[in-house]
């Protein structure tokens, strides 16, 4: 079956499908018993504070191992600049052995991968140092809206049940 053919009869059975039921449902969702057993709602993700930190923390660590351990191109670099990696290539293309363009090129792409994973490890931790001060300032401004009539800042569980 082509991917037209294949694409035309999914079409067409999501079209079945809704003319059945006139609601959406998104893959995955049971809406039956709404995620849990007594019918209320469940949540299934949770993310805490502390999670977001060891996380981030973790990916920055990442990065900082991965440019010591794995910066094959900027390891036993001479005076002149050059790499052992450079080096040796050097070395093979002057006893004219093939191989020195392939150890070159061997190094170029696995630093560019490097780099990459390095910049990923960044994003992750960046990102998470980011979110995790977002949210605890988003939790104080809540906090401080929201009050009891003591004055007290409401818990969350109390907004939760509120909620319900």
């Amino acid at each position: 079956m082509t991917f037209d053919e294949e694409w035309t009869h999914l079409k067409s059975a999501a079209r079945d499908r809704s003319q059945d039921s006139p609601h959406m449902q998104l893959d995955g969702y049971n809406t039956e018993n709404r995620g849990s057993p007594n019918g209320a709602y469940a949540p299934d993700l949770t993310v805490y504070q502390d999670d977001l930190g060891a996380v981030g923390h973790d990916a920055f660590e990442l990065h900082r191992k991965i440019q010591k351990a794995a910066d094959i191109d900027g390891k036993g670099v001479d005076e002149s600049g050059r790499s052992t990696t450079d080096r040796a290539a050097r070395e093979l293309d002057q006893h004219n052995f093939q191989m020195g363009a392939a150890v070159r090129k061997t190094a170029k792409t696995w630093d560019s991968q490097r780099k990459t994973l390095q910049q990923a490890c960044a994003r992750i931790s960046n990102h998470l140092d980011y979110s995790k001060a977002a949210h605890a300032k988003e939790d104080l401004e809540i906090g401080a809206s929201l009050k009891s009539g003591s004055g007290d800042p409401v818990s969350t569980s109390a907004i939760y049940k509120w909620i319900k």
